[in-house]
């Protein structure tokens, strides 16, 4: 996945705001909201490979004093580092815990946090914190990922705008939905492991085989589909580092998608590696579909409430 190089100050124009989807909140960044029973998903690849350091501004000598939000986040434990500037003053940091895991963020000169997406005015991609590529590196690509009702291309579900049907006053459902086009029916294309009994309400649940709130899913959801109430359809995916290194693992459970080799992973961690070609394909399937239907985190749930709308949520959670 290719990234651009950051504009050299000379150069590089202003952007205004912080684009159309950018997620703005406040210095307070411990206080934006985020599921505490959930992996965040990190980057495929690692900052070298995602930013070299010959392709980012570098930091004038005389650069302004750190937000209170870095600050902030460095008094939690984690190295934050500054990558480069985008635009005049759209500073751009990674973020590493003490487990090597890798998150993106920028910060405006006000020292607000921004997690998301930023557009430059003709609508092309120039961030995007919470994807698997944080910079693009040719204008191809950027206008490829970004706004087609801005680019002139053609419209498609992960390049249109985020579209929510309004909650009525004094609702408080705040859950995101879809129209079962646009996520019902591309989750139909996933391997998936099925358990449960069939007609039962359905629900599809990506999973990360290392990932420990995963394992807790599993077991949350353990009455519920021995008393035949609910059917879960687990769609694996490799989104952390370990499944990243063992792509084995994934592969043994796409091969044999049976409830019982599920089970034995969840329990023992046993299973039988496959590196198949066949299987391979499956997973890119799977992870394609992650990052389409941009799930930000594993696990995570997909299913259709009484009235047909399609919900999602992150977390564990007790369907």
């Amino acid at each position: 996945m290719e990234r651009h190089p950051l504009n050299h100050p000379a150069d590089r124009p202003w952007l205004p705001g912080v684009g159309l989807a950018a997620l703005i909140v406040a210095s307070a960044l411990h206080a934006a909201e985020k599921s505490p029973a959930a992996v965040s998903v990190p980057e495929t690849a690692t900052v070298s490979e995602t930013v070299p350091a010959s392709e980012t501004v570098p930091v004038p000598d005389a650069a302004p004093p750190d937000p209170a939000a870095i600050e902030h986040l460095r008094e939690t434990g984690v190295t934050v580092k500054r990558v480069g500037v985008i635009g005049h003053d759209l500073r751009f940091w990674r973020v590493t815990d003490a487990d090597g895991r890798q998150a993106f963020i920028a910060t405006s000169r006000e020292g607000f946090v921004i997690r998301g997406q930023v557009y430059s005015p003709d609508g092309s991609l120039t961030l995007d914190t919470e994807g698997s590529t944080p910079l693009y590196r040719s204008e191809p690509e950027r206008r490829a990922h970004g706004l087609a009702r801005l680019t002139g291309a053609p419209l498609q579900a992960e390049t249109d705008l985020t579209w929510r049907r309004p909650n009525k006053p004094g609702a408080a459902d705040t859950s995101r939905t879809d129209t079962p086009r646009t996520v019902w029916d591309q989750l139909g294309h996933a391997t998936v492991i099925e358990e449960g009994k069939a007609g039962a309400p359905l629900v599809y649940c990506f999973f990360d085989p290392y990932c420990p709130y995963c394992h807790q899913q599993w077991k949350v959801l353990r009455k519920k589909v021995s008393a035949g109430t609910l059917q879960v359809r687990w769609v694996p995916v490799a989104v952390l580092t370990a499944s990243q290194a063992n792509l084995g693992v994934v592969g043994g459970l796409l091969a044999d998608p049976r409830p019982e080799t599920l089970s034995a992973w969840m329990r023992a961690r046993r299973v039988r590696p496959d590196t198949s070609e066949a299987t391979q394909r499956a997973l890119g399937l799977n992870m394609a579909l992650f990052q389409a239907l941009k799930v930000p985190q594993v696990p995570a749930s997909i299913y259709k409430d009484p009235t047909g709308r399609v919900i999602r949520k992150a977390g564990v959670a007790d369907l």
